[in-house]
């Protein structure tokens, strides 16, 4: 078995610019190049270098899901952030490797300034395979809606080579260019073989609810992925409902000793919750306490909440709640001074 890193590298910072000056240039967080991957005896390096102070912190995700907060250390995973002379290491060790390793890996990177992100997709290649010679279509973002105006858009990003065909459908029912609906696709400057697609949706009302599926097909394979709208029109829409959060979110201190961040979620099937502090994957302990329950009485209502017991001043920070299930994602954000 060997390993390939389908995602091209170019630069995104000139590295060769003066490290002093650029040291003293208060900023958020901002990446020399893409990540890039290094194989190792043991297992695999996904690696690059950031520029700017102050210090960062870092969080790794797989397919969307958090790894582990910045300071973690497992015998699978080891990050890395460092300082190395002028720039910061920051890099992501995956030992043990296995099929089950492929993916889309992120990091996330933020400091008081911003915050920024960087991708690259791990694939493992068995060597006696024959060769398809060419890659089958992989979703490197999965189908996410945006409200522009009187217009939703749905998009995605896509990876394969050769070029794939797209096909979008409303159920089973192949959708057209026409004026209810246009279509779009392009290709990532720094990668050609990865493809965003767009399907615009015109003054989208109740009628257009239902769940949409993105279809790619090329000479190597195909793969599809469905993203469910729901616009709020009754019981009928409450089959597949995206994890939202439908309400302002509320942080509570019911006695000195006790603070709740609370957040309220549409969604069906009930959805999975992460927190976050400044980044870091929240660890629950007996001090931080982290639920989901169904609210009385309210179909596919949820709340979620984080319990922080007997809070101290290392507590404060910018909290986030990521809710996902398997037809969307969102999250609220906290700040705890």
């Amino acid at each position: 078995m060997s390993i390939q890193s389908t995602t091209q590298k170019t630069p995104i910072v000139d590295k060769g610019l003066d490290a002093q000056t650029i040291k003293k240039l208060p900023g958020p967080p901002e990446f020399t190049e893409e990540l890039r991957m290094r194989q190792e005896t043991d297992g695999v390096l996904l690696e690059s270098f950031l520029i700017y102070e102050p210090e960062h912190q870092a969080t790794w995700f797989k397919d969307d899901v958090p790894l582990l907060g910045a300071l973690d250390f497992d015998e699978k995973y080891q990050p890395f952030l460092e300082r190395r002379g002028d720039w910061t290491y920051c890099a992501l060790a995956i030992r043990h490797l296995s099929n089950d390793d492929a993916g889309n890996y992120m990091v996330n990177v933020r400091n008081k300034h911003g915050e920024k992100a960087n991708h690259v997709r791990l694939s493992m290649k068995d060597e006696n395979a024959p060769t398809k010679g060419g890659i089958e279509p992989t979703f490197f973002r999965k189908p996410s809606s945006r409200q522009e105006g009187k217009k939703l858009h749905l998009e995605c990003e896509i990876e394969a080579l050769p070029r794939p065909d797209i096909f979008w459908f409303l159920g089973t029912t192949q959708i057209e260019e026409s004026d209810k609906y246009s279509m779009f696709r392009a290709i990532q400057p720094s990668n050609p073989n990865i493809h965003f697609v767009r399907l615009t949706i015109n003054e989208p009302s109740a009628a257009d609810g239902g769940n949409y599926v993105v279809k790619a097909v090329n000479s190597v394979g195909e793969k599809d992925c469905t993203l469910a709208l729901n616009f709020g029109g009754g019981a009928e829409d409450e089959e597949n409902v995206p994890a939202r959060i439908y309400e302002q979110p509320l942080l509570l201190q019911p006695n000195p000793s006790t603070i709740i961040l609370e957040a309220h979620i549409h969604a069906n099937p009930k959805p999975k919750i992460t927190w976050l502090c400044n980044g870091d994957f929240v660890k629950e302990s007996e001090k931080k306490v982290a639920r989901v329950e169904a609210k009385d009485g309210e179909k596919n209502k949820w709340t979620a909440t984080l319990t922080i017991l007997n809070p101290v001043k290392s507590d404060a920070g910018d909290y986030k709640c990521s809710v996902k299930n398997k037809w969307g994602t969102d999250y609220t954000t906290f700040q705890l001074g």
